[in-house]
């Protein structure tokens, strides 16, 4: 059987190694010089702890990428089926910003530490420190919220009750505090997510909160020990044929048996049994020729939002005082409806403890400074709302029909948040529909 996956990110990987660990004749195309997964990552001074010269470089993936076993079980599966080593990292957060008016934006409204023992950890609030600026809602007003939301949330979400609501029209229903909501909820699920602050508010409150109660709150969060270009150096050793640069210009299926024709950039032409689409369901659609109109409507359905990632070393985009460094550091602008994230590298990635600081910026709405700047990419974010869940819902209908030809996979093509998790997780579906069963797949769907 020989089966083309297109796109090299995540998913398409995992995708062309379990169809080849399962004696499939796979060909992985990737339009990029170098597969998706890795392709942005960037190369940073590596001094102090971190390198034995002073000309050492250390990669840093792009966008980076952590997970915890709760919300990513099959994510853990395959590190472990590979062989990647993970640690431990912390990931708490502090929150700063144009929050509310009247207030110093460079000073924290709130934040929380991790406290961790083994496999566990808890989240920790702190009382912000409001000597930059008199507070407008006190922090242990925002924690006592915090805790309120999560009496109410979990229960509801085990008695169903939140199927077919937002976050943000469940929350306001529950009368939890307006500055929760806007300047901690909303906020925290706009860095999940990587959206606005309106597109955090219509993510599905099932999905939200499944997020929250996997063991995010108790869990330590987890990075692949030696980064993402590990994680893709040990699925490429079980792909045969990857072949990067390779532009597709169109997917279409030919009458009977005859399979799938790929029409490449260049002009040639090859055919093969079945296609995997490891891409955006947008790309997708331009690249299948033949969509039906259900296909077309199930991709049409599953929406993305632009999103830039800048790695740099400007620490003006921190906390005004360096001992108010989070991990994870949120700027707010409630006004403006966005968030912007910024990663204390060094805090996340041990290995660069020591050496000069690297932040990773995601959604800058503050100008970088063009001489910090070590690398920028740009992606394409699934975006999760109650219509792409019923546009999900066909799309997976689709992918049981007989006779398929045509398997769509990445990490908008399963149900929560698109992660890393639902990549792997298609990756794994799509595999067993095509006889390569790779066994019971873990259940992270909300």
């Amino acid at each position: 059987m020989r089966i083309a996956v297109i796109g090299a990110g995540l998913g398409g990987l995992a995708a062309a190694w379990l169809l080849g660990r399962a004696g499939r004749q796979v060909t992985l195309y990737e339009r990029a010089p170098r597969p998706g997964f890795t392709a942005a990552n960037v190369a940073v001074p590596g001094r102090g702890a971190a390198a034995t010269s002073a000309n050492e470089a250390v990669r840093v993936d792009v966008p980076l990428r952590v997970f915890y076993p709760g919300y990513y079980p099959t994510l853990t599966r395959l590190y472990a089926d590979l062989g990647v080593p993970s640690e431990p990292v912390s990931y708490a957060a502090s929150f700063h910003g144009p929050a509310w008016a009247g207030r110093d934006a460079a000073a924290l409204y709130f934040r929380y530490r991790n406290l961790r023992w083994g496999g566990r950890s808890v989240a920790v609030p702190g009382l912000a420190d409001w000597a930059l600026g008199a507070p407008v809602w006190p922090a242990w007003r925002m924690a006592a919220a915090a805790l309120r939301w999560r009496q109410l949330a979990l229960p509801a979400l085990a008695r169903g009750e939140l199927a077919g609501r937002t976050i943000g029209d469940w929350a306001a229903a529950q009368r939890l505090p307006r500055p929760f909501i806007d300047g901690l909820l909303l906020p925290a699920i706009a860095t999940v997510c990587t959206c606005s602050l309106a597109q955090a508010a219509a993510v599905p409150a099932a999905v939200a909160v499944d997020y929250m109660a996997r063991g995010l709150l108790r869990q330590s969060v987890h990075r692949a020990l030696h980064g993402a270009d590990d994680v893709q150096r040990r699925l490429l050793a079980g792909i045969a044929d990857l072949r990067c640069g390779a532009v597709i210009d169109a997917v279409r299926r030919l009458p009977g048996d005859a399979g799938v024709e790929l029409r490449l950039a260049d002009g040639a032409t090859e055919h093969v049994d079945h296609v995997v689409l490891a891409t955006q369901a947008g790309a997708s659609l331009r690249l299948l020729a033949d969509a039906d109109a259900d296909e077309t409507a199930a991709l049409a359905g599953l929406p993305d939002t632009p999103v830039q990632v800048v790695t740099h070393s400007d620490a003006r985009l921190m906390p005004a005082r360096r001992r108010d460094w989070s991990p994870v550091n949120l700027w707010v602008d409630t006004a403006g409806g966005q968030v912007e994230s910024t990663i204390w590298v060094n805090a996340v990635q041990p290995v660069l403890r020591g050496a000069p600081d690297v932040f990773q910026t995601v959604g800058p709405l503050r100008p970088v400074a063009a001489a910090s700047v070590l690398g920028e990419a740009r992606f394409q974010r699934p975006l999760v709302t109650l219509d792409s869940e019923r546009a999900l819902t066909a799309l997976q209908a689709l992918q049981t029909q007989p006779g398929r030809r045509v398997w769509f996979c990445g990490s908008q093509a399963q149900p929560g948040v698109p992660l890393l998790e639902s990549a792997v997780r298609s990756a794994y579906v799509v595999a067993g529909r095509l006889g390569a069963a790779p066994g019971r797949v873990a259940d992270s769907s909300a």
